[in-house]
């Protein structure tokens, strides 16, 4: 009786079935650079601390990103308590990420997507600009703002230290300005 010998597809279904049955993780055998540069880039930067809980190796691999990406909806809700938490939360979340970042200066491209300024809040208005200028550096290549603001907030102003990143090639910034107002109607009857 002659062998059979596997064909290509079942030698590689066998490898994968094995793999999976033993749970091996094929991403974290990545090199730090694929991780970094070409999967976890790509994630907004909540995703990516979020993966810090993975394993060991992942613990701290977050904190060498050169991309950052901060999207906070939470303008988009109703104005209630929750929302100010959500402002809080959010503005806790990139203050955080900036403080353990091993090198600020490094960065290479920023996507920031918040309200600017609120009514009467001024801390806002400055920690945006803090955020802003934390990143300017010599590795900058891309900013992107889209900033939200409310009735007649504070303006948002561009440091000028922005101005003399000598790598800075996509620059983007749109200002939302969301106006608050209570239209009325008075009809009248005339007979």
């Amino acid at each position: 009786m002659a062998s059979v010998e596997p064909t290509m597809e079942e030698s590689n279904s066998k490898r994968q079935k094995s793999a999976s049955e033993e749970g091996e993780d094929r991403i974290s055998s990545l090199p730090e650079g694929v991780l970094l540069n070409n999967i976890l880039s790509r994630l907004p930067t909540k995703t990516v601390v979020s993966t810090s809980c993975l394993s060991r190796r992942w613990r701290h691999l977050w904190q060498n990103l050169q991309v950052l990406d901060f999207d906070d909806d939470s303008f988009n809700f109703k104005n209630d308590d929750s929302f100010v938490d959500r402002l809080r939360s959010f503005a806790v979340l990139v203050n955080s990420v900036l403080s353990l970042l091993h090198n600020r200066r490094a960065i290479r491209k920023m996507r920031l997507d918040c309200a600017h300024s609120l009514v009467n809040d001024k801390s806002r208005a400055d920690s945006v600009n803090t955020w802003v200028r934390a990143v300017i550096g010599p590795h900058l290549e891309e900013l992107h703002l889209d900033l939200h603001s409310y009735n007649d907030g504070p303006a948002f102003k561009l440091p000028l230290s922005l101005f003399t990143c000598p790598n800075l090639v996509s620059f983007r910034h749109a200002s939302i300005v969301y106006y608050y107002f209570v239209l009325c109607c008075v009809v009248l009857y005339v007979k």
